[in-house]
């Protein structure tokens, strides 16, 4: 019965790959067979599906994929060397506690591959580049001359993915000598403020645009694919860098009109929200904080804002992808979900120097959000308090 259910399954997602319900409910079929780690895989990994499941129940075997540098019609030009760097601890209420046991981050090479009369795919949460006479659901369209493929996962869909995923891949084709050879660049999509914005700071004319959520299948003449190594896992020092250089130029970074003790909420956003915000305000503001709303800012302004900022206090979201904007030893205090505490800003902290501190809030679940990563939280305000003593933000 659960296999045939899984078969079901599989099959909507060979027609639909980001219908997101869909990997809830194999994640639940699996649980019921007791493989509780892949479930959890698929729950916690953003709908991923483990590399034994698909070896299972897709046909995937091991000659499918190939590396770039073993494939002899793939060409590769290095840019940045694999490279790793020592992980200082980050503080929090509770002097015995860690909540990351990694010491040494490893960042992978980076480099461009062209690969000549390629294929591509991608759509909000999947990304493929195809050489083999392999099958894909959907229709195929060709892309006359250079195109460079630059979509990733999530990166039409949130600004910390745009940033780290699609946007410091444009410093790989600079890198590499391609970019003015390049006829179109394919991106998620491109009709969010901060998309447009970057592109232009870019200097990437809008009619060169092609939207893989338009047109998720493709061939090209010559496919050109900068390389990616996507979420945490994609952060480095040369993409802090990059970001900084970009965005940050020598006007704004001076900008004296921002708090040097700032909150970013997000009362705004729909999900991982503090329930308890305006509780939160309130006590940051008797310090001398001021509330800021990053989503309504342009890219520059916000990263003259955190430019600005001594003292960067945020839940969990994607306002934190700013830090790269940070001068050295700023002070970063970024409160958690009991249940989703990932590594990417007290990486970023890490790369660019910043003194990284965490509070693990309370979870608050209405049911509203099935995602774990999404559901919202309460932030005890004594433990707070406690925090901003350890970080020397006050004193007793």
């Amino acid at each position: 019965m659960w296999d045939k259910a899984i078969s079901n399954l599989v099959q909507t997602l060979q027609i639909k790959p980001d219908l997101f319900g869909i990997y809830y409910h194999i994640a639940y079929t699996l649980e019921q067979q007791g493989e509780v780690d892949q479930a959890d895989i698929i729950r916690l990994g953003y709908k991923m599906l483990p590399l034994s499941f698909l070896q299972k129940h897709c046909g995937f075997t091991d000659d499918l994929a190939v590396t770039a540098e073993s494939e002899p019609n793939i060409t590769c030009i290095d840019i940045y060397p694999a490279s790793e760097i020592n992980l200082s601890d980050s503080r929090t209420i509770h002097s015995n506690s860690k909540c990351w046991q990694d010491e040494i981050f490893y960042i992978k090479k980076s480099f461009v591959a062209t690969i000549p009369k390629g294929r591509a795919w991608a759509d909000i949460a999947t990304t493929a580049v195809i050489t083999s006479d392999n099958k894909l659901v959907s229709p195929v369209e060709h892309i006359e001359g250079n195109v460079a493929f630059l979509s990733a996962r999530w990166g039409g869909a949130a600004y910390f993915h745009w940033m780290f995923d699609v946007v410091t891949r444009f410093e790989l084709l600079q890198r590499c000598g391609l970019i003015d050879t390049i006829d179109k660049f394919v991106i998620n999509a491109c009709d969010l403020s901060y998309e447009k914005e970057s592109l232009n700071t870019l200097g990437i004319p809008l009619d060169k645009i092609l939207e893989s959520r338009y047109l998720p299948h493709f061939t090209a003449d010559k496919l050109i694919v900068p390389s990616i190594c996507d979420g945490g896992s994609g952060t480095s020092k040369w993409k802090c860098e990059y970001l900084k250089r970009i965005f940050l130029n020598q006007d704004n970074s001076q900008n004296t009109k921002y708090s040097k003790r700032i909150y970013i909420s997000r009362n705004r956003a729909s999900y991982r929200r503090i329930v308890n915000d305006e509780e939160v305000v309130a006590y940051l503001e008797k310090i001398g904080f001021s509330t800021v709303k990053l989503e309504m800012m342009s890219v520059a302004e916000q990263a003259a804002c955190l430019a600005a900022a001594e003292v960067v206090v945020a839940p969990h979201g994607g306002g934190l992808t700013n830090l790269v904007f940070c001068t050295p030893g700023t002070k970063v205090i970024e409160i958690f979900s009991p249940i989703y505490v990932p590594t990417c800003f007290w990486t970023i902290s890490n790369l660019c120097e910043l003194e990284h501190y965490y509070l693990i809030a309370e979870l608050f679940d209405d049911q509203t959000h099935k995602y774990s990563g999404h559901k919202d939280m309460r932030v005890d305000m004594n433990s707070l308090e406690k925090l901003m003593n350890i970080a020397g933000v006050v004193h007793e």
